[in-house]
């Protein structure tokens, strides 16, 4: 088994999940899935006016270097605690309100992997919000927790008291939601694109060490 952001062969068991945790870059399965797909549906994208510009929030420390190096000047970090982020130049936005300052269509990919949860208000808001600063042939690329096929989305933790409660509710102290069948259909319902399928086989998923049905990644299209 090999990494492949950084090469190493060289993994350790982590929250009980054998060679899960790359020791040389720090990458979880969910990290080298995510650079699969980029390979995919990132950098395959081409832009003959200007470089790139993509956004990329909540940047992992194991793939903001690789995606700095591919994607050069047009490569933006951010997050609303970017001194979470000391390896990048990460800027402090708020979502959705400090995003008004990116015009309509700037971007050419959004990527988020594991930032809805964490975003008080409802999903959909927030990926129509994202859809509008892609554009034309633009992409969103971006991953949840889940979600859960068989039940419906349940929102609403940034209204409990205690990090207890949004623990108990929601799987963990910071997350305000809980994904369902119903997030997946909303995204292929989204008006003014439509959701492309990964193209990840499951050979390079059992290679990556990514456990069956687990990491799901989400890649939707602008329409030109």
């Amino acid at each position: 088994m090999t990494c492949n952001i950084c090469g190493s062969d060289d993994f350790a068991a982590f929250r009980g999940r054998p060679k899960e945790l790359c020791r040389d870059c720090g990458s979880l399965a969910r990290h080298r899935i995510a650079f699969a797909v980029y390979e995919h549906h990132l950098f395959t994208l081409e832009e003959e006016e200007h470089s790139l510009r993509v956004l990329h929030l909540a940047p992992e420390p194991c793939l903001q270097p690789a995606l700095d190096e591919v994607i050069g000047p047009g490569y933006i970090c951010a997050d609303a605690s970017p001194e979470r982020y000391p390896h990048a130049e990460c800027l402090k936005l708020f979502f959705p309100k400090d995003f008004k300052i990116f015009p309509n269509g700037y971007f050419d990919a959004v990527l988020h992997n594991h930032v809805l949860e964490h975003i008080p208000g409802h999903f959909g808001d927030h990926l129509i919000d994202f859809a509008r600063v892609l554009k034309p042939g633009g992409r969103m690329i971006f991953s949840v927790p889940g979600p859960y096929k068989k039940r419906l989305t349940e929102e609403g933790g940034e209204h409990l008291k205690t990090d207890a409660e949004r623990l108990e509710k929601f799987l963990q102290e910071d997350h305000y939601k809980m994904f369902g069948a119903d997030f997946v259909e909303f995204l292929r319902q989204m008006p003014g694109g439509f959701v492309v399928p990964d193209g990840i086989k499951n050979e390079l998923r059992a290679q990556l060490n990514v456990r069956p049905n687990k990491a799901p990644f989400f890649i939707w299209e602008k329409h030109q």
